[in-house]
């Protein structure tokens, strides 16, 4: 992030303890404008409130590196000889977990 992105993200930032109001015109300004708001605790940024069209596009981009990395564990198996895995069972023991 560019020092001009720190600075608008900045002005766009509302404390994680305002009030109902406040939120309320953050999330108006995010829905009709396209703005990114953070919250921010003690002056730390902890979450953003964005367009649901950054949402929807951050998904899709976590969804496709989680497709591209189980395609590539799943070529690394195959390149292995498909290899037995780990009994449910075998799992429950190792880790002291009662299955009832």
């Amino acid at each position: 992030m560019s020092r001009m992105d720190d600075a608008r993200a900045l002005q766009n930032a509302i404390l994680a303890d305002s009030p109902r109001e406040t939120f309320s015109a953050a999330i108006a300004q995010v829905a009709d404008e396209k703005w990114r708001v953070l919250v921010t605790r003690d002056g730390r940024p902890v979450a953003a409130i964005v367009p649901i069209e950054d949402y929807d596009a951050l998904e899709a981009t976590e969804d496709a590196e989680d497709e591209r990395l189980a395609a590539e564990a799943l070529a690394e198996w195959r390149a292995e000889g498909c290899p037995p895995g780990v009994s449910h069972e075998d799992l429950l023991k190792r880790y002291g977990i009662d299955a009832e």
